[in-house]
């Protein structure tokens, strides 16, 4: 199955489409792009939600968030 069909059927977590939707963007990709608002739209429909990336202390949660507000000194 390739990419394109992939989008289509819903198959990607929301992380795997901020990942497409960097690349998408970087090689102006606007039909994978559309697909991808498309697939965010249904899973937001469906009842599904994207996994929260800060704890409830607004501490980031990833090590590379972590890394990045310390150098922006939050």
């Amino acid at each position: 199955m390739d990419r394109i069909e992939k989008l289509k059927n819903d198959v990607y977590s929301f992380e795997e489409l901020n990942t497409l939707e960097k690349n998408a963007t970087k090689l102006g990709d606007r039909e994978t792009l559309k697909l991808i608002a498309v697939s965010r739209a249904s899973k937001t429909a469906k009842g599904e939600k994207p996994k929260p990336t800060v704890d409830e202390n607004g501490r980031p949660l990833t090590k590379r968030a972590r890394r990045d507000a310390a150098r922006l000194g939050r």
